[in-house]
């Protein structure tokens, strides 16, 4: 899938679940992600290349068709309407939801942090075999391939363990998991409305 297809179909499906909105920064966050993991788990759903620009890995061709947007939320402005096979809807809806919540800093910082951008010179390509070998080891890798896995394991980043919701196991290495993808779900979805509940209150 070329990125500025699969850009549309992440505005068009995901901009409502993003609590920023989704700016150029953090588009290009979420298509680094779906890039990556389409390379750990064997399912290239998007044909891009990335390049190590100074805030994160940016698809140049996408720069270009947004960048008129700058720092603000892109519109939804009757971009086309793009329909994903069952499998790679599947894997993006699922990149996608575990990556919308945080903030395009927030992504942009964790890219930082992440070996393959780290080691990239300036304005170049980031290697595919570096980031297989660096994502691979990543406890998220461990969700691939999608229904087989045993247990769920989320995303982490520097807040990941203030904000860890009851979990049934830990080893002494610290991975986090949850029984299931469902379960996750339901956990995270428990703990926002208990949020929301505290700010209303605390509000009153």
């Amino acid at each position: 899938m070329k990125p500025i297809e699969l850009s549309y179909y992440l505005i068009n499906n995901f901009s409502k679940l993003s609590p920023d909105g989704i700016t150029p920064l953090k588009l290009q966050k979420l298509l680094y992600y779906v890039y990556v993991w389409g390379i750990v788990a064997h399912n290239k759903v998007l044909d891009a290349g990335f390049e190590k620009w100074d805030l994160g890995p940016v698809n140049t061709e996408v720069y270009h068709h947004f960048k008129s947007y700058g720092k603000s939320e892109i519109a939804k402005d009757n971009f086309p309407k793009v329909i994903l096979s069952s499998s790679n809807k599947k894997f993006v809806d699922f990149i996608a939801s575990n990556y919308i919540k945080y903030s395009a800093v927030t992504l942009s910082a964790m890219t930082h942090k992440d070996q393959p951008w780290k080691n990239t010179p300036q304005n170049s390509t980031i290697d595919e075999k570096a980031i297989k070998s660096f994502y691979n080891n990543l406890n998220f890798a461990k969700n691939f391939p999608l229904g087989k896995a045993e247990y769920f394991y989320p995303v982490e980043t520097d807040l990941h363990y203030s904000y860890i919701l009851d979990m049934p196991s830990s080893t002494g290495k610290k991975t986090f998991y949850y029984n299931s993808y469902k379960e996750y779900l339901q956990l995270e979805k428990q703990s926002q409305n208990a949020f929301e509940k505290e700010i209303k209150e605390w509000l009153q």
